[in-house]
Parts: structure tokens; C-alpha cells; sequence
């Protein structure tokens, strides 16, 4: 019998959550934190400029200007709280041309839980296009930016990204001292420290 794996595995995601509960004791699920979506929100912070920047070149990519639709960061995949970071499980559709807009823009002094050039590499790649609504991909861009840049503000440590495409997660079993080594190893360090 051939196992055909899906892009959108509901229990690779499922894994990932068993796996980040055995490494850090707890982890909350489509987690939403108070945090302001609006740039403007930002324009005080060392951040403001470059949130600026993003959404100024979001919005000439297509010309679609009005895609900040939400007045929150919408709700993260995964987070946990010791120590404070966001974990991010990005599907073939966060890997837009609009997203690579705003990766380029992203500088080195940015600490990131994911490999930039690995992420903009996807995105030409994969070149996923959703267009409904049609700023979909805008929308999406800007939140997963969100999501990128906006932690550190809040004392969180780098967000981290995972590429569901990268391996069949739904293989792991969270109880096997085997594979919670093998999920660390394939995350080579990204993941933070856990307090103690």
C-alpha cells in the first residue's frame, strides 16, 4: 500500500503541537496575542519605519493598498509561554511573491528562528498565487511579517518557522525519545532554551 502525503496534513501539525508540549511542557494552539496589526500602531518603535517600508511596498507590488483588514495580529499557530516565542507552520500558500516582497525588505540586524534566504528561495519557488479575496496574499504577507517582527518588541524570542513541506511531521510519535531528538536536530538550534 503507497502512502501519498498531503501538503495540508491536519496531523503533521497535530505532531508538531504533541512534540513542542513534550519539549516545553505546554503549548497553546491558534493563540491570539494583543498586538496592534495597524503600522501606524508601530510609528514610535524601531520597528516603525520598516513596517512602514513593508506595507508602502506590499501595496505597490499589485496595487492593492487596503489589505490591512484586521486591528489584531491574528492568532499564531503555535505559542509558548517559557520562554516566550511564536512558532509558525507555513503551508505552500505562504510562499507568495508578496511574501518575498516583504522578506527582501527584512534586515540583518532582524533575529529570525528561520533561514531568511531559505524563506525567499520558497517563495520564488512555490510562487503560490490566492487570490480570494484578491489581496489575499497581501493580507497573508503582512501577517506573517506581523508575526516575524512583532514578538521582539514583547521581550519573545525569535518566532520560528517551520515549512511543512520539508518533512512528513504527521511520521513523528511525541512519546519516542528518538524522534523528540530527531524534531530538535531537524530544527538545528532554532528552537529557544527552555527555562529552568
Amino acid at each position: 500500500m503507497s502512502f501519498e502525503h498531503s501538503a495540508h496534513c491536519r496531523a503533521c501539525k497535530e505532531r508538531v503541537r504533541e512534540l513542542l508540549v513534550v519539549v516545553y511542557g505546554a503549548c497553546r494552539v491558534n493563540h491570539a496575542l494583543p498586538w496592534s496589526a495597524r503600522p501606524q500602531d508601530y510609528g514610535n518603535s524601531p520597528l516603525g519605519n520598516l513596517l512602514q517600508r513593508i506595507q508602502t511596498a506590499l501595496g505597490d507590488g499589485r496595487g492593492h493598498r487596503d489589505f490591512v483588514k484586521s486591528a489584531q495580529v491574528p492568532p499564531c499557530d503555535f505559542y509558548i509561554s517559557d520562554p516566550p516565542f511564536i512558532l509558525e507552520f507555513d503551508e505552500s500558500q505562504h510562499f507568495s511573491h508578496p511574501r518575498l516582497i516583504a522578506l527582501a525588505l527584512y534586515t540583518d540586524a532582524i533575529k529570525l528562528g528561520f533561514s531568511l534566504e531559505r524563506w525567499k528561495s520558497l517563495c520564488r519557488e512555490i510562487d503560490a498565487k490566492d487570490d480570494q479575496p484578491f489581496d489575499r496574499d497581501e493580507r497573508r504577507a503582512w501577517y506573517d511579517t506581523l508575526r516575524d517582527l512583532v514578538p521582539s518588541q514583547y521581550g519573545f524570542k525569535p518566532t520560528v518557522r517551520l515549512y511543512a513541506g520539508d518533512y512528513p511531521w504527521c511520521s513523528f510519535q511525541a512519546a519516542s525519545d528518538h524522534d523528540q531528538a530527531k524534531f530538535c536536530d531537524l530544527l538545528k538550534g532554532r528552537l529557544p532554551s527552555r527555562n529552568r
